[in-house]
């Protein structure tokens, strides 16, 4: 048998001459041997219990070394589970089979060498450097008999006998191995399942709550700690309920009560909307929720498995909010017509600017009042771009332009069913404008109803929607425009006095075109240079016939007046020069029947007439910002030097 692979530890299938190596002459040695052996692994288990084995082993049959080692998956490697190394514990090692005497072991055979096993296994480099001369060794074979687990080997630096007693024990103790290994891997498995479950709970999206039969908590993962701002350690052993709002929580009793131990594992409930919960703090929040039935070892658990649509709907809401700002900006794209940036360098328009600039920095109210078309709209976005608001919306609204009854939801927004026709809850131009600006224009326009809202979003910063009864917040900066005259609406009770006096913390006087005649050049010059462009005509300035004409025009229709009339002549020019066409010129000179005769007359008459206007409507202030030099912009000196030469004198009261 030297040098030789014994058949498989089968002891009815040995041959006659392995029965032999059983000491039949020697049977108390052979019980000694076993006893010790017996005695000294019988209370170890797991790691424990393979220690004991090879360091027993070792001992009883009086040789160098013993181990044993488990197959690695790759099937060409082992590792050793307990090495007893002379006399001592030697860390575990890994080594490749090839070339080795453990390699004929694991293809599943009982081996045993009684000399010279370093020369036979030259590349064994282990054997070698030790001078092994003996070695004997058995698989652990699965108690299936499909799976090689590993193997239990003692190996001596002596030649062995061959009625060596040894391969008696290694047969009897490599059962009980093999028991161990399959325990250990059981353990394992085990092991890495909990692992596995514990990071699938630990990295769950939703909170997972187990509940026993009375509905206290066993379970609590990190999502769910997260969710319900708690720690499980608080919580493992209390009851659901306090958590749970008075819909859930009999929703969860009426389901714990209706599940019958014999449909535990088939029955489910999913609730997808419509429950809230209740965090630590008390704050409720709205959840969907999945609840299962669950039975171990004949004990009956649920598990509630919780999502929190908070932010889902704090997204949805985001979403339908950037919809509606997308349709209005769409809608203001289409309909604004202002000038893109703010033309004018009279003094009646420098003070505006100045004003505007001043209040820009302020959440003040401004109330923006003048003549239609005095761009009123421009100064209003002016104000939004200049403050701090600029990064949020700048909602415009035009107060004439909404029917009387829509007002209200237009401005507040509207509950579904609020009304005939609102179909679905629609926000209002004020939560659109919520941190931002919004610009009421033609505000003396309003119902009364929307004015006293109106009043108290002013004074509150809060309101109700159409036909709700949440009350909303908002951050919003309020101007507010109109041509009217909002003192005379109070006296004729058509306007709030309370309201105008909220509206006008900081008021802004827009002059009209025919006060701050040295822009109406830069103006029309403005509109010319856009126009030509969109058209594609090489225009290169007004004629100077064109420059009279529009300076003579009282404009009563202001900035947007004068846009139109150069839009018109510019799509008829025919030259570089921009000139009143006849057609024009006739529509001109019928508005102009008023003020000029039809006889031609002198310019030191217009000049004198033209003065005569601009006093009379200053009340003949000739000084200030409003003052009539300063719309002539004339020095006062030089316009009362004018005013004697003219022969002009204010009349007597």
């Amino acid at each position: 048998m030297n040098g030789t692979a014994a058949p498989p530890a089968d002891r009815q299938s040995m041959p006659r001459s392995d029965l032999a190596l059983l000491p039949h002459d020697e049977p108390d040695d052979m019980h000694l041997a076993l006893h010790a052996i017996v005695e000294g692994t019988a209370t170890a288990t797991g790691n424990e219990f393979f220690f004991a084995l090879v360091r027993e082993l070792a001992q009883a049959l009086n040789v160098c070394y013993a181990f044993v080692c488990e197959l690695l998956p790759c099937k060409r490697r082992v590792r050793t589970l307990a090495y007893w190394f002379n006399g001592r514990f030697n860390d575990n090692i890994e080594f490749d089979l090839d070339g080795t005497p453990c390699e004929v072991v694991i293809r599943g055979e009982t081996v045993y060498y009684t000399s010279k096993t370093c020369a036979m296994f030259p590349h064994d480099r282990g054997l070698v450097t030790l001078g092994i001369e003996s070695y004997f060794g058995v698989p652990l074979v699965s108690e299936s008999g499909n799976d090689m687990m590993g193997h239990l080997a003692i190996f001596h630096d002596q030649p062995l006998v061959k009625e060596f007693r040894g391969m008696a024990l290694l047969r009897i103790f490599a059962a009980r191995a093999r028991v161990e290994l399959e325990r250990k891997r059981a353990e394992q498995a085990l092991r890495k399942s909990e692992e596995r479950l514990a990071s699938m709970l630990a990295s769950a999206m939703d909170a997972i709550v187990t509940l026993d039969a009375k509905q206290c908590i066993t379970l609590f993962n990190p999502a769910a700690e997260k969710a319900f701002r708690c720690r499980a350690a608080q919580v493992i052993g209390q009851p659901f309920e306090p958590f749970l709002s008075k819909r859930f929580g009999n929703l969860l009793k009426g389901y714990c009560l209706a599940i019958q131990p014999a449909t535990v594992n088939s029955q489910q409930l999913w609730a997808p909307e419509g429950l809230t919960a209740r965090r630590g703090d008390g704050e409720e929040f709205p959840v969907e929720a999945t609840i299962s039935p669950l039975e171990i070892e004949g004990q009956q658990f649920f598990t509630v498995i919780l999502r929190d649509v908070s932010e889902r709907w704090q997204t949805e809401e985001t979403l339908r909010r950037l919809q509606l700002e997308k349709v209005y900006l769409q809608e203001e794209a289409k309909t604004r017509q202002s000038p893109d940036h703010i033309v004018g360098d009279s003094p009646a328009m420098r003070a505006v600017f100045a004003h505007a600039e001043q209040v820009a920095s302020t959440d003040s109210t401004v109330l923006l009042t003048g003549e239609t078309g005095t761009g009123k709209s421009v100064i209003a976005r002016a104000i939004h771009d200049l403050s701090d608001r600029r990064d949020k919306m700048f909602v415009n609204v035009n107060c004439a332009a909404l029917p009387g009854e829509l007002v209200e939801s237009e401005l507040f927004g509207h509950e579904k069913g609020a009304f005939t026709g609102a179909t679905c809850q629609r926000k209002g131009r004020f939560e659109l404008a919520d941190g931002g600006t919004l610009f009421l224009d033609e505000v003396g326009e309003l119902t009364a109803g929307a004015q006293a809202k109106l009043l108290r979003v002013l004074q509150d910063q809060e309101f109700e929607r159409v036909g709700g009864a949440q009350t909303l917040k908002v951050n919003v900066r309020l101007v507010a425009a109109t041509n009217r005259d909002l003192a005379k609406m109070i006296k004729e009770g058509g306007f709030r006095a309370d309201l105008y006096y909220r509206l006008s913390v900081f008021p802004i006087r827009l002059p009209s075109l025919c006060e701050r005649p040295s822009d109406i050049p830069l103006l029309a010059r403005f509109f010319l240079d856009k126009f030509a462009r969109k058209i594609g005509k090489s225009i290169r300035d007004l004629s100077p016939k064109a420059g009279e004409r529009l300076l003579r025009y009282p404009w009563p229709g202001n900035i947007r007046e004068l846009q139109n009339v150069i839009e018109r002549a510019t799509i008829l020019a025919r030259g570089p020069l921009l000139e009143i066409d006849d057609a024009l010129e006739l529509r001109l000179e019928d508005q102009e029947t008023n003020i000029v005769p039809d006889q031609l007359i002198s310019f030191e008459d217009m000049e004198r007439s033209y003065i005569l206007k601009v006093l009379e409507r200053t009340r003949w202030v000739i000084e200030g910002e409003q003052g009539a030099a300063a719309i002539l912009d004339l020095n006062p000196s030089t316009l009362r030097s004018r005013m004697q030469k003219l022969n002009i004198r204010k009349p007597k009261s």
